[in-house]
């Protein structure tokens, strides 16, 4: 499960996880602390993956070149972290369609053989930057958005991260938030904790 965990050395937050294997670092703004707290979440004390992946999707958490850390049996703070009774499997965050990382993940479209839609790490996107037609940072994509994209682009080939992707933002979260701030005797959070839908137009 994800442990949250503020600097020792700056003013800040941050979380620990651990996905296949690795432990991996999300930063965390201030509105994701802010959600956390009202949440009754206190620094060192483990949570619902569900909850930091809403954190992620809203842009209140990410990797930014701080993804993958070491192997999660040599990690210093291995002995911190217990993440085998984590009801939410690992699947649930996306990863890179070649090297499955976590880190720095954006839309890319891929112009190859045939034009292609994939979620690509920071590293894979520089080794394909010479195909990159246009790149979205994850966090930034919407159920909206990114169907509008599918239909303007005509795109058939679609990695099957991509589809995992559309899926997961399917999902509502907001229950587990409102029974944590229940539990911990807090008033629960009244923002909607998925940001609208972008109602615009896709230039």
């Amino acid at each position: 499960m994800p442990v949250l965990y503020k600097y020792k050395d700056k003013n800040g937050f941050y979380i620990l996880t651990s996905i296949a294997g690795k432990v991996v670092t999300f930063q965390l703004n201030n509105d994701g602390y802010k959600k956390l707290d009202e949440a009754g979440i206190r620094t060192g004390k483990r949570f619902h993956r569900s909850l930091l992946f809403d954190l992620y999707r809203s842009g209140e958490a990410y990797t930014q070149n701080t993804g993958t850390g070491d192997d999660l049996f040599t990690h210093p703070v291995q002995l911190e972290l217990d993440f085998s009774d984590d009801p939410e499997p690992e699947t649930l965050f996306p990863s890179c369609s070649i090297c499955e990382s976590q880190d720095d993940l954006h839309l890319v479209e891929l112009i190859e053989k045939e034009p292609s839609l994939n979620i690509l790490c920071s590293t894979c996107r520089q080794k394909k930057q010479s195909f990159i037609d246009t790149s979205i940072p994850l966090p930034f994509v919407t159920r909206t958005l990114l169907k509008r994209f599918l239909d303007i682009k005509g795109i058939s080939k679609v990695d099957k991260s991509v589809s995992a992707y559309q899926e997961l933002l399917s999902l509502e979260f907001s229950e587990k938030w409102k029974t944590l701030a229940e539990k911990k005797g807090r008033k629960p959070v009244q923002e909607t904790l998925i940001s609208p839908e972008d109602s615009g137009t896709l230039i």
